[in-house]
């Protein structure tokens, strides 16, 4: 009976919050951008160059497509619609919107790691109620996403130009929800992914927040992260998105499966998300024990970059 009676308060200060934040919707993109955009002929719309990156932005029909070339391999970051701003294209974004039902009440996000912002827009139109701050360690990402897939900067939503290790270290600011999806071409930054880093991450989660991590599978890499999460992360749970990424979603708690389908049930009710949380909920796995096995616990100390040699060999190398 405990139980029930709390899981209801849960549920209920949860759908309280979500539906008083409801009037304070901002526009998050610029329509009449994304309209001129839609606009103009297919191919590529523009290369960007910056200290970090080779930045193309493509276009294919409705589709808007943010890539990064690495040593003379395209390596896709994001993939806006640009008919429908609440569509994510991409699977593994779809997916990562579950872990909105980790914490009891997500008023406060944290993202390392912007592409074109199709994810942090989403969730920024879909929770009218939460703060958002975005950190992208290189500015013309920001720049591009603001100019051509009409990304728009609110006085809850922030994108931020800095190293993600670098911000969390200078502040003290705690999140209900931190989300990791820094890539630089189709690996994560390896200061990103170490042990060291994700004490850092668990040091500014707010009592029952959680991180989710983007995590390409089928490598001894992926073995290794997962392993490196579970050191950290008392509870590490698993979403596949089917299409060879997974969700690591980390708690410092004991998540309980009847609470968070109640969860799931109660956002998805307030504000009819596009990509039903009950369903992607289903995906939910619990064996980061196994999917550890063979990998190797990732230190500041320890760097073991002959893993990345494992990813690219079958993506297409731009002519």
């Amino acid at each position: 009976m405990a139980k029930r009676i709390w899981l209801r308060r849960g549920v209920l200060a949860l759908a309280a919050l979500l539906l008083t934040g409801a009037a304070h919707a901002e526009a998050l993109v610029d329509e009449a951008a994304r309209a001129a955009l839609l606009k103009r002929p297919d191919g590529r719309i523009v290369h960007v160059e910056s200290e970090y990156n080779d930045i193309y932005v493509t276009k294919r029909r409705s589709e808007l497509t943010m890539s990064f070339q690495l040593k003379g391999w395209d390596y896709t970051e994001s993939v806006s619609n640009l008919s429908d701003p609440d569509d994510l294209p991409l699977r593994y974004t779809q997916v990562m919107t579950v872990a909105a039902i980790y914490p009891e009440a997500p008023k406060r996000i944290l993202m390392l790691g912007l592409g074109a912002g199709t994810l942090s827009t989403y969730l920024g139109r879909f929770m009218p109620g939460a703060n958002i701050d975005v950190v992208e360690i290189d500015r013309r990402v920001i720049d591009t996403a603001k100019t051509y897939f009409g990304l728009r900067e609110t006085e809850r939503v922030h994108y931020l130009d800095s190293d993600g290790r670098v911000f969390l270290n200078r502040r003290k600011e705690l999140y209900d929800l931190i989300l990791l999806d820094a890539y630089r071409g189709g690996f994560v930054p390896f200061h990103l992914l170490t042990r060291e880093f994700y004490e850092l991450v668990k040091q500014h989660l707010a009592p029952g927040g959680a991180v989710a991590s983007n995590v390409h599978d089928g490598t001894k890499l992926y073995h290794s992260t997962v392993k490196t999460l579970a050191d950290v992360f008392p509870s590490v749970e698993l979403y596949p998105s089917g299409q060879g990424e997974v969700i690591a979603i980390g708690t410092t708690w004991r998540p309980d499966q009847d609470m968070l389908a109640s969860r799931a049930a109660a956002l998805q009710q307030a504000h009819n998300f596009r990509f039903p949380l009950p369903q992607l909920f289903e995906r939910r796995k619990t064996n980061a024990q196994s999917e550890a096995e063979g990998g190797e616990l990732i230190t500041d100390d320890f760097a073991p970059v002959n893993l990345y040699d494992t990813l690219g060999n079958d993506l297409p190398r731009r002519k």
